[in-house]
This record gives C-alpha cells, sequence and structure tokens, in this order.
C-alpha cells in the first residue's frame, strides 16, 4: 500500500471526523419521544445551520480521499482475488460512510429547523418520519461496514495480507471500540459526546496512521 494512498486515507477519515465531531459535539441532554436514535441523545435541538453546512461539505471533500484510501486497502492482500474483493468491500464502506453521514446530517438538520420553527412536539414527529423513512438505509450502511471490517479482520488472521497476523488484533474495529467505550466511559458532556461520534473516524485515522508507521519501518529496513 504506497503512502500517497495512506495519506489520502487519513486526510479523508480527518475531513469527515471534522463534521461528525461537530454533530456529536453538543449539550446531551436527553430528548423525550419517539425520535431518531442520534437526536434523542441530544443532539439536534438549536443545532446553527452552518455546521449544518459545514458538516456536509467536509464529507463531500473528504469522501474523495477516504475512497482513494479504502480501494487501496486491497493492496494489502497477497493474491489478485483477494485484491479485487478487498477494493470492492472497501468501495462499499465508503459510500455506505457517505450514506450514513448524509442521513444522520439531514435529521438533525431537520429536527433543527422544526424546533426552531413550530416547536419540539412537531420536530419530534418529524425526525420520527425520517426514522421510519430512512432506517434502512442506515442499518444496511452499518452492515456494509461493520462486514467491510471484520473482513479484514479474518483476511490479516488467516495471512492471506501482507500484515503480519498479529495485526487482526489492530484493525481499525479495535480502535474504534476502544474509543468508543472511552467515551462511555467519560461523565457526559459535550466532549464525551463528541468523542463518541468521532470514534469511527479515530478508528480508521489511527489505523492509517499505523500503516504509515509500518511503512516507514519497512523501508528503513531496505
Amino acid at each position: 500500500m504506497e503512502k500517497k494512498y495512506i495519506f489520502q486515507g487519513i486526510a479523508g477519515f480527518v475531513l469527515f471526523g471534522i463534521g461528525d465531531w461537530m454533530l456529536g459535539f453538543v449539550d446531551p441532554a436527553k430528548v423525550n419521544g419517539d425520535v431518531f436514535y442520534f437526536i434523542s441523545a441530544g443532539h439536534g435541538a438549536d443545532y446553527p445551520s452552518w455546521k449544518i453546512t459545514v458538516t456536509l461539505v467536509t464529507a463531500v471533500i473528504g469522501a474523495l480521499f477516504m475512497h482513494q484510501g479504502c480501494v487501496h486497502i486491497g493492496d494489502l492482500m497477497k493474491s489478485d482475488k483477494d485484491r479485487a474483493g478487498a477494493s470492492r468491500v472497501f468501495a462499499f464502506l465508503t459510500y455506505s460512510w457517505l450514506v450514513l453521514h448524509f442521513i444522520v446530517t439531514v435529521n438533525v438538520f431537520a429536527y433543527s429547523c422544526m424546533c426552531r420553527d413550530f416547536g419540539r412536539e412537531q420536530a419530534a414527529l418529524l425526525s420520527h418520519s425520517f426514522s421510519k423513512v430512512l432506517g434502512g438505509g442506515l442499518y444496511i450502511s452499518y452492515f456494509f461496514i461493520a462486514a467491510a471490517l471484520i473482513d479484514l479482520i479474518l483476511v490479516i488472521a488467516r495471512g492471506r495480507t501482507y500484515l503480519p497476523r498479529r495485526e487482526a488484533f489492530f484493525t481499525p474495529l479495535t480502535w474504534i471500540c476502544l474509543t468508543g467505550a472511552v467515551s462511555l466511559i467519560l461523565p457526559e458532556s459535550p466532549f464525551s459526546k463528541g468523542l463518541y461520534t468521532f470514534c469511527m473516524n479515530l478508528g480508521m485515522i489511527l489505523w492509517f496512521v499505523r500503516m504509515l508507521f509500518m511503512k516507514r519501518a519497512e523501508l528503513d529496513s531496505l
């Protein structure tokens, strides 16, 4: 995996992470009612529109870099068949990541606007409707993301990549789970909520950084 693709992967997830952190860094007051799961944790009410714009712009730009970094994870595979398969799987991860981000962002934006113009009760009704309509896309996105991350663990553990098998313990899923656990242990605050929202991006960033150091060590040994 070439360094330029590692850097592009890092850049992509940093840009995505900026938007996710902004979505999550809010007062963690609970929202009652049958609302979108993200909003129920306190996200959405009185959310400034300019933050929504920044979140969407960073996601669109980030997706361009993220796609390059992710599809070239396939370069780590030993066989051409595994390489092609991994490229497809991680292309789906990229699209799913973008769809997931847009579903959450649009729901937060709609809820926030409804709160300002019509009140929280009407906003909760709209959020519930959004959940029913967009829920399928949300679950499918999570499925493709999870499938790609689990597949990476399996191929590394089975020795089908150029990475040592021990690297199966240090995949993005490891860092995502650790970051998510830390965010849940911390007292509820805008920081802990932002960290929780950011954890998927941070997991990918840390893994790409690890690949960068491994690449440097490989070059130093030549």
